[in-house]
């Protein structure tokens, strides 16, 4: 019997091949560009078009539609290429189970979007409203944490501060870190910001402003003797991004991150909002950055 030459088998291959898929299991051609493309051998309709209709394809893509043909045929219906015959015939192997190849990526649990708040910072009361049903923790990391001691100043109560004692008084432990004003960290992070950003340049004596605030709010809040703690840290870290994380260690954890943008107010920067049961793969990261960049913060007294 003739040989019969690679290229023209190959062609057979994939004729064949589309021709079992769209008589027993309805595929057409951009079905099949699907497949191919799931099985990493990637193969455009038109090139498909050509090969079916005899047009002209390179020897190296013809080989890849064919292999890729030979994989769909048999995971989908236990069928292999006969070089005698020039078409599929039926394995029949044992214990064989159909396994559909399927035409986009599954979706993973992980990959479900997050929510983006693309114009930057929250407002009083979104914030609260995210920290609410916290059971366990709040973390806040930031900057100077200027804002969020205005909650306490410059706000009604009822927008943030009743939130924070509600919260105390159900057992939930509320923690804020804050740069190190004294730290070269700080002067390091703030000589580099002025350069493009000139009102930073009083910033590590507005945080000094700042950590007198908080300290006043935790003396306040300590002597309630309230189940939960309030706390505030010191960091001696170079900041990257805020942080608002709700019970991080439990299963309903919950988190906001702002990456800070070099030359963007970091109020301006886009805040991302997911939790771990969605996206549990980047919840583990991000958590485990969070607890390496407080690990070592002191706290205010």
């Amino acid at each position: 019997m003739q040989e019969i030459p690679k290229g023209k088998q190959n062609t057979n291959i994939v004729c064949k091949g589309l021709e079992h898929l769209h008589e027993h299991l309805s595929y057409g051609q951009s079905n099949v560009v699907n497949k191919l493309k799931m099985l990493d051998y990637v193969v455009s309709p038109a090139t498909l078009s050509n090969i079916k209709n005899g047009g002209r394809v390179g020897t190296s893509i013809l080989g890849v539609a064919a292999r890729g043909m030979m994989m769909i045929l048999q995971r989908e219906m236990d069928m292999g290429f006969d070089s005698q015959t020039q078409d599929f015939l039926p394995k029949n192997s044992p214990g064989w189970v159909a396994s559909v190849v399927p035409e986009k990526p599954k979706q993973d649990p992980e990959s479900a979007a997050f929510i983006l708040h693309d114009a930057g910072r929250l407002s009083v009361q979104e914030k609260a409203n995210f920290i609410r049903h916290a059971k366990q923790e709040v973390i806040e990391v930031g900057v100077r944490l200027n804002s969020f001691s205005n909650y306490f100043i410059s706000q009604k109560e009822d927008a943030y501060k009743t939130h924070i004692l509600t919260l105390l008084r159900k057992g939930v432990n509320i923690k804020s870190y804050l740069l190190d004003p004294d730290s070269n960290e700080a002067r390091i992070y703030f000589d580099d910001r002025t350069r493009v950003q000139s009102f930073e340049k009083d910033s590590i004596s507005e945080i000094k402003k700042v950590v007198e605030r908080l300290q006043t709010l935790c003396t306040e809040f300590e002597a309630l003797h309230l189940p939960g703690k309030f706390a505030v840290y010191l960091y001696k870290h170079i900041p990257y991004s805020m942080f608002l994380v709700v019970d991080g260690g439990l299963e309903d954890g919950k988190m906001m991150l702002s990456h800070y943008l070099y030359g963007v107010r970091r109020a301006n920067c886009p805040v991302l909002e997911f939790t771990k049961k969605e996206k549990r793969a980047l919840f583990r990261k991000y958590w485990e950055s969070v607890q390496l960049f407080i690990a070592d913060a002191k706290k205010l007294t």
